[in-house]
Parts: structure tokens; C-alpha cells; sequence
């Protein structure tokens, strides 16, 4: 190769071997990109390049015209120093840098009739300049690549571009040579390029769009026979926005990719460089090195090398590994780590990218096998040999029940304390093991993010990464309690806190979660126990009372342990789907309860219930049953209750009416029997008032009562007549005295004498006549009475 390519230098145009990564200048080649060893014409016109119509100038006016350079050159230059484009001379009197551009460069013949230059377009490539151009018939606008003079693609790397399919990079519309100049005509991506994008804050929100993006579009190139090799976000060009849609562009520099690995030159771009590419080692890995950088750009809001010089930038990427530690995000920061491995064999390629893509809880944690400051003797544990920090907090994390041991009988203490002699290990375990509140897997799990902050979230051997979690959530829902003692056990040591406290964003955010969902729940559970005891009963009838609960104790009920709850506090945390459930399976489950607890209507509509209240009311469905059978029980007591105090008193009542009709069979014109009935009648109406009071309202009972007031009505018409045979015979006790009775029969022995029978006669029928008079009334009342007392009837029957 060195035979074929030599690297031009941009200070002194001196010609430089290949291999070479510095100019004896004292420049560095290491972003110059190879070129055929063909001598520069000796004139402007010879390069395709007319003469400059516009006045001479002065050595001071040497200053570059392109947006992205603008350095001021040395007087008598051609081309710039830092771009290595032609230079323009302006005028002392300023011209416009339209009229220069357009003096400097023109189309080439076989374009010129059709296109038309509209504006040079920013780029930093040293092989070709880019021109927005427009098509005259139709005003559609292209970008035309117009290579210098001796470069142009190779056919090998034409004939694997054709293959990358369209959707990953930039449609090349023709291609072709004039005037010694090879040209390519392209689709023109107007929206701009990933540069743009990240400069305008808008890249970040879009993060893994972009990843699976790029990481397809890699791969197509890869399959395709090439690799890029200048990867990086001015050659991301954005086709749509809505949806974004990126495609790969300026193929200049690849290599035609026969191998696993290729040794070529070094890349075109430090800041984007893998370390192997230094040394021109080159494989399908480095272009996702390059995934990475752009990935951790993005990420992180600004390149790790900015600012620093190519010295210090080949300096680091040889000796240093890169500081992931700005990157909060445990799950982004897996990825880079994957991207950024200094060893392209155990690099992420594709499949591990789509597989991060995809959260798939099998892909393992990013191994780094390269050490740079490595222990000063490695520590073995299971089958790892540990030479970093980074090793061993992952070895630690794989082999958990192994570390656990070696932190409890000593042995890693005294391996950093007498092996490594590492005083900042030696005190965190010393104050680990000093706090005796701390168990053993906690210990362990704050060593490991000691050794590696941002190792990805493990505990006791298995990933706690989200879907993990989840996954755990769902499997306790289902019946598993290992799972569930698995969170619980998470929960009561504070695990994703102490990673959300080494900075790890995804564990922060399930905290939160988590913890406001638990806050939410205890607090609809206190909301809850109030409101049950502000409506419950104070008694139920037929139900013991615990006199020393109600003296001395809370009735207050005791909020369902959490070991039980946490997957539900998960689920309503991640899936609001699984609260919709729940909340229709509540609405069947509570059908026809609250009719007999009263406490359910107070607390809700279950409909509108918040996903707190909701595992509230599931927590509570065992007692609000236990209390509605209680309440039906205590119903149906009272029921028996009703029956049995409305079968006393049809009895009673049954007897009193047959006292009454039994006092109604006697002679009532004899004051005893009137007086007899109107006792009995008395204790009637005494037994009707009461019953009238009783608040039972069963059917049975209402209709019983309404007997009860017929027969009332009876006894009433019953009490009139007998007041007025009282009174009838009161009247007539005159008629019945001893004087009355004396003087009738001294008139029966003495008028029969005196008088003629025919007077006599007629005395004795006067005198019958007012005896019938006063005593047929009383005969007739007494009739009524015993009419009505026939006509009572038992209750009973």
C-alpha cells in the first residue's frame, strides 16, 4: 500500500509515505486521508478550475472562504492550511464571497447545461468539495461531489455501494469524469445532518431511534463487503424528520472489508477513532466504536475530546479508558460500555446493539479484556482472573454467593490490604463491616459499586435492571412467592437506592415510582380505615362485644404487609392496563355488598377510584364480605326474632279475645259481666297500643297489625254500647229498688180488691209496659255486644 498511497501534507505539500503519522514538519498526518502520489497541475485552469476574474489582492487577504474554516493563510498559499481547499484571493475592496465561489469553481462541461451551482456546501473532506446544485428543467435541487484532481472512489468500492440498499444511505443519482475531475450527482438531504440535529438540542429525546438506526444502517454497509471508516455526525444526513430518518453518506475513504480484520490506513477523524484504527488494524468493530462515540456525544452533550489537541487525543485513546461516569442511565451506559470496549474481538456489533434495543435480560454485562492500570496481581474467583477494578466488580456480581464469602471470612480485605495495598478499599470495607446493620449481600452489593459505579444494576447474582423487575412483578402475581419474597427483599435493603445513589438513572426513576405508589397506598389505607369507622355499626345485634377492645383497644385494622403488596405496587407503577383489570374485577367482585355494608359506599366509586384505592378495596374485599355475611347473619337473627316475638303476640292477643268474646257469652245486664267485659276489653287495648309501637316491619307483621287494628275497631263499637248499657242500667236501678219492689206487691195483693179487674188489669199492663220500656233497651245492647264478640276471631288462625 505504501507503494500505491502516499499522505499529502497540509502545512508544507510535502509527500509522505503511508505509514507515516507525522510530517518531518512537524504536522500531524494521522486526519489526512491517502491519495495517489500524482503531481498537482501547475495551474489553476489545468484543475478544472478557472481563472479568477476578480482584482488582485493583497498577502494580508489570504483567508479561507468556506463557513466551516475561516483561518487566515500565510501570503502566496493556494490552498488553505487546515482544509487543504483551493484558495481565493479577495479583493482589497471586498467582494462578495458568491462572486468568488462562482469564479472559483465551475460544473464540469458534461453538467453545465443541465445543473446550475447554487452554493458551495460546508465540508471537511480533503478529497472532493461539495456544491448544492439545481437541475435547470425542473428546480429539483442535488448535491454535486466534485473530487480533486487524481482522486476518485476505487471501482471495488463503487460496484459494494451499489448494494447498500437505498434506505441507509444517500442515493447517488449519476456518476461520472470530466475534465479530470470525478464527480457524483446526490440526492440532497435538506433537512441537514445529525450534527445539525445535536447542536439544536434535539438528538437526545430521539436517542434510541437513532441507535437502531444507525446501527442497521452499519450493518447494511457491513453486509454490502465495506466499512465506512468515517463515521461520524456531519456524514449522518437526515432524509425526514417526521420519522426520522438518517442515511449514511461521503463513502470516500472506505476500504473494501475482505476479512475479519484489515490493516489500512489510520481514520480520517480522531474524535471518532477506534484505538486499533491508530495503528491501521480494521475491522467491522471499529465502525461501531464509532457508533459509540457519536452514541456517548449525544448522550453526554458534548464530545469527551473537545477541546483537547490530536496529541492529547491519541494520547488517551492509547493509554486511558473512557469516563462513562456523566452517563446516569445504567441501561445507555451498558450500551456504550458494549460500543466502547478497547478490544474489537469482545466489541458490540449489531446483535448486541438490537438486543440492548430490545431489553433482552439475557444479554450479558460488557467484559473489558484489555486492561490499562490493571491490579498489581490478579483476583481469581470462580472462573474469572480479575486484573481491573471494572473485572472484578463483575466477577463479584457473577459469582455472588462466592463474594459473599470472601467478604465475610476476610479474604477480600485482606487481599486489597496486602496484595493490591489499595488504602481506599481496605476503608470501605473496614466501615462496611463496622456497621452492623448492613447484611452481607448489602456489603457486597456497596463493594461492587465502589469497585464500578456504573455497573449495570445486579443483586445476588441476577440482573434488577426494569424488565427484570417486572418480570419478577408479574411471576408474584401469579402465585410465586419466591418472587415476591425477591422484591420484598429488594424494597426492605434499599438495593435501587444505593444504585440510584452511584448515580444510576433507571434505578432512581423505579425508586420513585415504587415509592410514591407505597406512599399512595398507605395513605388510601389510613383514608380508608377512617371512613370504615365513621360508618361501620356501633353494634349489631346478636354479636358478642369485646368489652376490653372497645375500653382499651383499636378497632383500627392493620395495613396488609408488604411483602404481598409489592408486586401489585408494581404493577400499577408500569402497566396501567393491569389497573383496569383490577378495577372491573373489583366492580364484579363488590355487586350487591354494598347493601349491606355500609362502610363500602363511603369509601367510593370504584369506577373513579384512584389505582392506590383500588389495591385498597382489593385488600379490604375478605372483610367487606366477612362483614356483609355478618350483617345478613345479624338480619337474619332478627328475623327469627320478629317471628318469634309475632308469634307471642298473636298468642296473647288470641287469649285476651277469648276473654273478651267468653265475657260477651255472659249476661251483661248483670253489673259483674258488663264489668268483666270492659276489663278484658281494656287489656286489649293496652296489648293494641303496644304493638303499634313495635318498629318491626316485616309483611307478616304489618299485616298481623293490621288485624290488630280491625279487631281494635271491633272492641271500640264494643266499649260504646257497653258505656251506654252502664248508663241504661244506672238509670233504671230506681225501677229495681227495694221501695219499687215492696210497694208492687202491696199493689198486687190490695188493688185486685179495691179495683174492678178490668182497672186492675189495666194498671198491671201500664206498670209492665214501663218495665219494658226502661229493660228492652238494655236487652238490646246486650244483644249488640254479644253480636260483636261472636264475630271476633282469632289472630292466630
Amino acid at each position: 500500500m505504501s507503494s500505491e498511497y502516499i499522505r499529502l501534507c497540509p502545512g508544507c505539500q510535502a509527500e509522505n509515505p503511508a505509514s507515516s503519522l507525522r510530517c518531518p514538519c512537524g504536522v500531524l498526518l494521522t486526519g489526512v486521508d491517502l491519495s495517489l502520489p500524482q503531481a498537482l497541475p501547475a495551474s489553476l485552469p489545468a484543475t478544472g478550475y478557472p481563472a479568477s476574474t476578480v482584482n488582485p489582492v493583497t498577502p494580508a487577504s489570504l483567508h479561507c472562504v468556506y463557513e466551516d474554516c475561516e483561518q487566515d493563510n500565510p501570503p502566496g498559499s493556494t490552498a488553505c492550511l487546515y482544509c487543504n481547499r483551493p484558495l481565493v484571493m479577495q479583493p482589497a475592496d471586498a467582494g462578495s464571497s458568491q462572486i468568488q465561489i462562482q469564479g472559483l469553481l465551475r460544473l464540469p462541461a458534461e453538467l453545465a447545461s443541465r445543473y446550475q451551482i447554487l452554493a458551495p456546501l460546508a465540508y471537511q473532506g480533503a478529497e472532493a468539495e461539495l456544491l448544492l446544485i439545481e437541475r435547470r428543467e425542473d428546480k429539483q435541487q442535488f448535491v454535486l461531489k466534485l473530487y480533486r484532481h487524481g482522486m476518485q472512489v476505487s471501482a471495488a468500492v463503487q460496484e459494494r455501494m451499489a448494494k447498500i440498499p437505498a434506505a441507509h444511505k444517500v442515493v447517488q443519482l449519476e456518476s461520472g469524469r470530466s475534465e479530470g475531475h470525478h464527480f457524483e450527482v446526490l440526492e440532497y438531504c435538506a433537512s441537514g445532518s445529525l450534527r445539525q440535529m445535536m447542536s439544536e438540542g434535539q438528538a437526545l429525546s430521539q436517542l434510541e431511534h437513532i441507535i437502531r438506526e444507525l446501527a442497521t444502517a452499519i450493518a447494511s454497509v457491513h453486509q454490502a463487503g465495506l466499512l465506512h471508516r468515517d463515521l461520524k455526525p456531519e456524514n449522518i444526513l437526515l432524509r425526514t424528520t417526521h420519522p426520522l430518518d438518517l442515511v449514511l453518506t461521503d463513502f470516500g475513504i472506505s476500504s473494501v472489508m475482505d476479512a475479519t480484520q484489515k490493516l489500512t490506513g489510520a481514520a480520517r477523524t480522531l474524535y471518532y477513532a477506534a484505538p486499533e484504527s491508530l495503528s491501521g488494524v480494521l475491522s467491522a468493530k471499529t465502525d461501531f466504536w464509532a457508533l459509540g462515540m457519536v452514541v456517548l456525544e449525544i448522550a453526554a452533550g458534548r464530545h469527551p475530546f473537545a477541546g483537547l489537541s490530536e496529541a492529547v487525543i491519541l494520547h488517551q485513546l492509547t493509554t486511558r479508558d473512557l469516563d462513562l461516569n456523566l452517563i446516569k442511565d445504567g441501561y445507555l451506559r451498558k450500551l456504550l460500555q458494549g460500543l466502547l470496549l478497547r478490544d474489537p474481538q469482545q466489541r458490540w456489533g449489531e446483535a448486541e446493539v438490537l438486543r440492548w434495543l430490545a431489553r433482552d435480560p439475557s444479554l450479558p454485562a460488557p467484559v473489558e479484556t484489555q486492561t490499562m492500570a490493571g491490579f498489581q496481581s490478579p483476583y481469581h474467583i470462580g472462573t474469572d482472573i480479575c486484573h481491573t477494578k471494572p473485572q472484578l466488580a463483575v466477577a463479584l456480581s457473577r459469582h455472588w454467593t462466592e463474594a459473599a464469602g470472601d467478604i465475610a471470612n476476610g479474604q477480600l480485605l485482606a487481599w486489597f490490604r496486602d496484595v493490591q495495598k489499595d488504602q481506599n478499599a481496605v476503608r470501605v470495607l473496614i466501615d462496611l463491616r463496622s456497621d452492623q446493620q448492613l447484611s452481607i449481600d448489602v456489603q457486597l452489593l456497596i463493594l461492587i459499586l465502589f469497585l464500578a459505579p456504573g455497573i449495570p444494576p445486579v443483586w445476588r447474582g441476577e440482573s434488577i435492571e426494569l424488565p427484570d423487575i417486572l418480570r419478577k412483578a408479574n411471576a408474584a402475581l401469579k402465585g410465586d412467592e419466591a418472587a415476591a419474597s425477591w422484591l420484598h427483599q429488594l424494597y426492605i435493603h434499599d438495593v435501587l437506592e444505593i444504585y440510584a445513589n452511584a448515580g444510576n438513572a433507571a434505578s432512581q426513576d423505579i425508586v420513585q415510582k415504587w415509592q410514591l405508589a407505597t406512599k399512595a397506598y398507605v395513605q388510601s389505607w389510613r383514608d380508608a380505615q377512617t371512613l370504615i369507622k365513621e360508618n361501620s355499626p356501633k353494634y349489631i345485634p346478636g354479636e358478642y362485644v369485646n368489652i376490653d377492645q372497645l375500653m382499651y383497644g383499636s378497632t383500627r385494622q392493620a395495613s396488609p404487609s408488604l411483602l404481598k403488596l409489592h408486586p401489585q405496587l408494581l404493577a400499577i407503577s408500569y402497566d396501567p392496563k393491569w389497573a383496569e383489570r383490577l378495577r372491573l374485577r373489583l366492580e364484579q367482585a363488590y355487586t350487591g355488598l354494598q347493601a349491606y355494608c355500609p362502610w363500602l359506599s363511603a369509601l367510593g366509586d370504584i369506577a373513579v377510584a384512584p389505582a392506590s384505592m383500588l389495591l385498597v378495596m382489593d385488600a379490604l374485599l375478605p372483610d367487606a364480605r366477612a362483614a356483609v355475611d355478618k350483617q345478613k347473619k345479624a338480619q337474619l337473627r332478627q328475623v327469627e326474632a320478629a317471628d318469634e316475638e309475632l308469634k307471642i303476640a298473636r298468642s296473647n292477643l288470641d287469649s285476651i279475645i277469648s276473654d273478651v268474646r267468653a265475657a260477651c257469652r255472659r249476661n251483661l245486664m248483670l253489673g259483674d259481666a258488663a264489668a268483666e267485659l270492659q276489663l278484658a276489653l281494656d287489656r286489649l287495648f293496652t296489648q293494641a297500643i303496644q304493638l303499634r309501637a313495635m318498629e318491626h316491619i316485616s309483611p307478616d307483621w304489618m299485616e298481623f297489625k293490621k288485624r290488630v287494628t280491625r279487631t281494635e275497631r271491633q272492641c271500640q263499637r264494643m266499649t260504646t254500647l257497653l258505656d251506654q248499657l252502664s248508663e241504661r242500667r244506672i238509670e233504671n236501678q230506681g225501677w229495681l229498688g227495694r221501695d219499687v219492689l215492696i210497694a208492687f206487691v202491696l199493689a198486687a195483693l190490695i188493688l185486685p180488691a179495691i179495683l174492678e179487674r178490668s182497672v186492675f188489669f189495666l194498671l198491671l199492663f201500664g206498670f209492665i209496659g214501663v218495665l219494658f220500656w226502661r229493660f228492652y233497651p238494655l236487652y238490646q245492647h246486650a244483644q249488640k255486644i254479644q253480636e260483636l264478640g261472636s264475630n271476633l276471631s282469632n289472630l292466630s288462625s
